[in-house]
């Protein structure tokens, strides 16, 4: 992926503060939102991703991930979340990872993270809208793997031939900003924009330090409870 790439999914930031600014004078007319203080929360969603770009990758396009865990709303204020994350993308194969399969054919390759973090927000609700914005910390593993077919081969050949796979744990840090709207006083539905800064190491198959983050635009689902 690009930088030009990256800054589209980078500056979704800015919008998606907006974007609760401009809703918030037209929920005002609507009943009140609860914000359910003190009880517990789940939340699930789908991002889009945008990966970090390395000087060493090439063709490092934008992927899909997922956003999901729980969370307490400690006061009108203030929250924490225990969350899971996971997020995939496909990329070129370097050539320094090809040359270890030399009887291969029809490289793909890929790069997976998943992990478990916390995190903390701050919210500054008005009614039914509630924009937040926050931090957080993980750990993450995060996978590369490239698969080839057998020369020759006809049918269902994915993945026949010999792979190269290396896996780094590591810990994460990231930043978020987002906007939630109360649907109902326990449904809750959201749009979060979030950068993950993470640093994988695949030296074990010549790739060194990877920068295996980027950035998310989720839209998920809250349940109050």
């Amino acid at each position: 992926m690009d930088d030009r790439s990256g800054r589209k999914y980078r500056g979704a930031a800015p919008m998606v503060l907006a974007l609760g600014m401009l809703v918030s004078p037209y929920a005002a007319a609507q009943p009140a939102g609860s914000t359910d203080v003190g009880n517990f929360y789940a939340f699930g969603g789908f991002a889009l991703f945008g990966p970090d770009s390395n000087g060493q990758l090439q063709g490092e396009r934008g992927g899909a991930g997922v956003i999901a865990g729980g969370g307490v709303r400690s006061s009108r204020l203030l929250s924490f979340e225990v969350g899971v994350l996971g997020a995939g993308y496909r990329l070129d194969t370097p050539a320094s990872v090809s040359a270890q399969i030399p009887a291969g054919t029809n490289f793909r390759s890929n790069i997976s993270t998943g992990g478990l973090n916390l995190s903390v927000k701050f919210h500054f609700t008005q009614d039914r809208v509630d924009p937040y914005f926050g931090a957080g910390v993980g750990v993450y593993s995060t996978d590369f793997r490239t698969t080839s077919e057998v020369p020759g081969c006809q049918h269902h050949c994915a993945d026949t031939g010999p792979r190269v796979t290396s896996r780094s744990s590591d810990p994460g840090y990231h930043a978020l900003v987002g906007v939630d709207y109360y649907v109902t006083q326990k449904n809750v539905i959201g749009v979060e924009f979030r950068h993950l800064w993470l640093d994988a190491n695949f030296d074990d198959i010549g790739l060194g330090k990877v920068k295996a983050g980027g950035s998310l635009l989720w839209l998920g689902y809250r349940r109050y409870f």
